[in-house]
């Protein structure tokens, strides 16, 4: 009887550890060229079907927290552009290695002591589909906007926790750079909302992050006169003729500093 109870108490427990952390094994990554060594921390990678007729999936890649990985934040980052991949922030940015330029090709990766992941795990997306290693069968899928980008991430999002749902409980964030501006705060409405009506998973959203963010065309483009000026990257002549009515004008037409520079 003993016996029995022990098997039936050694069922339970490899059920239970299966539940606090089951993702998916064959999304486990254990090398990348370049580096050597064991990684710090878990990562894992791959796809997110969001539209099974369409084809449409999203590429992500999970990099573990360092200290804590059932306790700390998920952040979950997407880069601008439009049309820049989140590697872009994996590589150049916040990712847990700094890459070495080599005479054979291939970078050398050392390990990055600012990671995020020292701290938070990051999820890094590639979106919209078409984007990075995102990609959709029937190609018009290409053509998008920033509230359908939007409606599939926070699709992405769902399907994501379905098959991570360990990360359920984390404080989960939100977080992106440029045109990420916009796409940072549309997939956080869009997270709230789902959060607001029942949607399931239930999502332990806390906020979002964003860096250098686009968010408006005519505040954004009238912000970059002052703030060149206030740093000392133009002359006070070049300032006030900003001001005259000819500059007004040739920067509506022209909303780069580096091209009104030119122009005046």
């Amino acid at each position: 009887m003993a016996i029995i109870w022990y098997r039936v108490g050694f069922i339970l427990l490899s059920f239970a550890v299966l539940v606090a952390h089951s993702a998916p094994q064959n999304a486990l990554v254990s090398q990348l060229p370049g580096y050597s060594g064991s990684f710090p921390s878990k990562h894992y990678s791959g796809y997110v079907t969001i539209n099974e007729a369409t084809g449409k999936k999203l590429f992500y890649y999970l990099v573990e927290s360092e200290g804590n990985p059932s306790k700390d934040p998920l952040v979950l980052w997407l880069n601008g552009g439009p049309g820049c991949s989140s590697f872009d922030g994996f590589v150049y940015e916040h990712g847990p290695f700094n890459f070495e330029k080599t005479k054979q090709g291939l970078p050398k990766l050392h390990l990055n002591p600012y990671s995020w992941s020292k701290v938070s795990s990051v999820l890094y997306v590639d979106s919209p589909a078409g984007v990075g290693l995102s990609y959709a069968d029937d190609t018009s899928e290409y053509i998008t906007g920033d509230l359908k980008t939007a409606t599939d991430s926070h699709d992405f999002v769902l399907k994501w926790f379905e098959l991570y749902p360990e990360f359920l409980s984390n404080p989960f964030f939100i977080a992106g750079e440029s045109y990420a501006g916009v796409y940072v705060p549309t997939l956080a409405n869009e997270v709230a909302k789902g959060i607001d009506a029942g949607v399931k998973p239930v999502i332990n959203l806390k906020g979002y992050m964003v860096g250098n963010g686009v968010t408006d065309e005519a505040f954004d483009g009238n912000a970059l006169v002052p703030f060149a000026h206030g740093m000392g990257l133009i002359s006070d002549d070049l300032y006030q003729a900003y001001y005259s009515e000819a500059g007004r004008i040739l920067f509506s037409l022209h909303s780069s500093i580096f091209k009104m520079i030119v122009l005046f």
